[in-house]
């Protein structure tokens, strides 16, 4: 990492977003005391992790879906971590029925799929009843049903009030769930601050054009510096332009539009953000 500074903010869902490698890692293992930064500080509330009296109560972190011993049973894991957090051994069950493991509590880890392990590292992540909520690549080996209910128990972490922080490099499981980024790329912060506003800050990357007459218009827009795809008998997709520039070259080429439609996601600012950082450095929003 360099120079990397962002500050997450309380009460919300915070992705922490880029390509495998860029450092999601390594900076949350700084974060949570696992590893020492050079320089710098990463604070939790102002205090390092190692400041309070009982750092699982203030933050429950899970890195690594190998966090509990194969030959052990899963209730006797959650035993052990909620004996260790200095908290009512009941906490164990609790824990199981809130992620959905029940049922397996008396099975050993070393049985359990790479979804039934990750389930049970979000429950030892939980034991301390804590503020804050780390992951680390959340929904790995769950299946549709299971990344439905992930995003599901993150909002409720939200809506009681949790700060969650949660890294992934699967930008369609961050769509519509956070609130706000940190993007990184190549070890660097290149954006933070609203999901919304990151969006926004990026240019259009895609139109979507049904018309009249899509060769005649699809002649002038490449002209124009556009990239064209065709879609279908009258549709095309359009990069390197936006709505209103392809709005007026249809009008000039005396072409009928009848749908003309611009796409601005997550993905789009993503890939634009990491692919070329001119310009991306500091707060967005």
């Amino acid at each position: 990492m360099s120079n990397a500074s962002f500050a997450v903010r309380s009460g919300a869902i915070t992705g922490f977003l880029g390509p495998n490698g860029a450092g999601k890692s390594t900076t949350l293992r700084l974060f949570l005391g696992l590893d020492r930064p050079t320089s710098g500080s990463a604070l939790i509330d102002g205090k390092r992790i190692d400041e309070w009296p009982v750092p699982a109560r203030k933050i429950g972190a899970a890195l690594d879906t190998q966090c509990a011993h194969p030959s052990r049973r899963a209730i006797d894991s959650l035993r052990w971590v909620a004996k260790l957090v200095g908290v009512d051994q009941k906490q164990a069950e609790v824990m199981l029925d809130r992620v959905g493991l029940t049922e397996v509590a008396g099975q050993r880890i070393g049985r359990f799929s790479l979804g039934m392990r990750q389930r049970l590292s979000l429950a030892i992540a939980l034991v301390g009843n804590p503020e804050i909520v780390v992951l680390d690549e959340p929904m790995n080996g769950l299946d549709p049903d299971g990344i439905a209910w992930m995003k599901d128990l993150l909002r409720q972490f939200r809506d009681q009030g949790r700060t969650v922080f949660v890294s992934s490099h699967l930008l369609a499981e961050m769509e519509g769930l956070v609130d706000d980024l940190v993007v990184i790329a190549q070890s660097r912060i290149v954006g933070s601050g609203s999901a919304a506003a990151f969006v926004q800050r990026f240019k259009v990357q895609k139109v979507t054009v049904v018309c009249e007459n899509p060769k005649v218009l699809a002649t002038a827009l490449v002209k124009a510096g556009g990239r064209v795809q065709a879609d279908g008998e009258r549709g095309m997709h359009v990069t390197g332009l936006g709505s209103g520039q392809v709005g007026t070259i249809a009008r000039d080429a005396m072409v009928a539009l009848y749908e003309l439609r611009e796409e601005r996601s997550l993905h789009n600012a993503f890939a634009q953000a990491t692919g070329d950082r001119k310009g991306i450095r500091g707060e967005v929003g």
